[in-house]
């Protein structure tokens, strides 16, 4: 059998993946959709849902894949020598923060049928394991069941994630250990964050001494159900000969001490997370990355939806009509990398900088305890965690102000 022709191929069919085959399918074009696995699949991840991903999903008019789900209403950081903030997501001036928390089981297939719906072809059950050029098009190989088939197309986007085959392929490297995260998630039934109970849709963020220099966090998604998990560098992670697992058991543990009720764990998954530091070339001949394969995860929170969705939207969006003309499709893949590197940059250092200090127990005392203190230094830190905020010389000085 000669090989299958399509426009565009995009591989992986996560957030960034699904939205780019929805954005292209739109546009008209053949679309193949692969993945590796079949779906409705697991994914290890903290399941939260920034306010970027409800903006854009509004714009692709695809705000039933959020229908039924609450969103957020509030959060609590526990800090070193007991320090900690409560406040309300609500009403902060001028910001959105609509974020939600849905199972990425059923969050990425519902966006995965919304490509499927909107034309492209599923090639879920493929794992892509070569790619390369022939004439004007790239061809990229696939296996199911030991057989190998190739897909050719004028445009091969790489949105399969941490472990991307396609990142390699192209030259673009490994993540490197320094620059690499790891997290383990559980999910624990609990009542309590329920809309009625007592704690609410609270989101909850540790970065206590005990726990120092990983974190943990407790997402609920109001269904009698939460997301319990910790994250910390791979480089520390082996500096300190850690076991993840019990690090989670800890950090469970003193959210129960605490009078927060959370059942047995299970489902236990971890997942490397490939930071933003730094993030590598985006654009290649008749090819571009997005998503966890570009390394576009926030150092500060973990969150890497919102950046590969956004990233595969404009990349989509900025492409010529005509995928055949080799100079027009590059001239357009490299500002692609530009917008993105210009919108995010000062974002995702900052971001850097916040978790290399809220590693530092003295330093994440005094920001937590300013932003209890003060609106403006809680909207910033809310702003860096779900926005596109980053560290302004006026909140350092406030938090060095209210943070006594």
């Amino acid at each position: 059998m000669g090989p299958l022709r399509f426009d565009v191929v995009v591989a992986g069919s996560g957030p960034a993946g699904a939205t780019a085959a929805i954005v292209a399918a739109r546009r008209g074009w053949r679309v193949a959709l692969v993945d590796q696995r079949t779906f409705p699949r697991d994914k290890p991840c903290g399941d939260g849902l920034g306010p970027g991903v409800a903006q854009l999903l509004r714009r692709l008019d695809l705000d039933h894949i959020l229908a039924g789900e609450t969103p957020a209403a509030s959060l609590t950081v526990y800090g070193p020598a007991g320090v900690e903030l409560n406040a309300a997501l609500t009403g902060l001036d001028g910001m959105s923060t609509e974020g939600y928390v849905v199972p990425r089981a059923d969050f990425d297939q519902r966006l995965r049928l919304a490509a499927l719906n909107a034309g492209a072809v599923d090639l879920s059950g493929h794992k892509v394991t070569a790619t390369g050029l022939a004439d004007d098009r790239r061809w990229v190989s696939v296996r199911r069941a030991g057989t190998e088939h190739r897909l050719e197309a004028g445009l091969v986007i790489g949105a399969d994630g941490a472990y991307s085959v396609l990142r390699r392929q192209l030259g673009a490297g490994r993540p490197s250990g320094r620059s690499t995260a790891i997290a383990m998630r559980a999910y624990a039934d609990s009542d309590a964050f329920d809309p009625d109970g007592p704690l609410g849709q609270r989101m909850i963020f540790e970065w206590s001494k005990e726990m120092l220099p990983a974190y943990g966090w407790v997402f609920p998604n109001g269904k009698g159900t939460v997301n319990v998990g910790v994250g910390i560098m791979v480089s520390e992670l082996r500096r300190r000969s850690l076991d993840l697992r019990r690090v989670l058991d800890r950090f469970a543990d003193s959210c129960r001490q605490r009078g927060i009720e959370l059942g047995d764990l299970y489902a236990h998954r971890a997942h490397h997370l490939p930071l933003a530091r730094p993030i590598p070339r985006l654009a290649h001949e008749r090819a571009a990355l997005i998503g966890d394969a570009g390394s576009m995860i926030n150092p500060l929170s973990g969150e890497g939806i919102v950046y590969g969705m956004n990233a595969a939207y404009e990349l989509v969006t900025r492409l010529p009509a005509n995928l055949s003309g080799a100079v027009e499709q590059a001239r357009a893949l490299a500002e692609f990398e530009t917008w993105f590197r210009r919108t995010y940059r000062a974002h995702l250092i900052s971001s850097r900088v916040a978790h290399g200090l809220m590693s530092i127990p003295w330093w994440a005392r005094h920001m937590i305890r300013a932003a209890n203190n003060d609106p403006v230094v809680f909207r910033d830190a809310v702003d860096l965690l779900f926005g596109l905020g980053r560290i302004r010389a006026e909140t350092t000085w406030r938090i060095l102000r209210h943070g006594w």
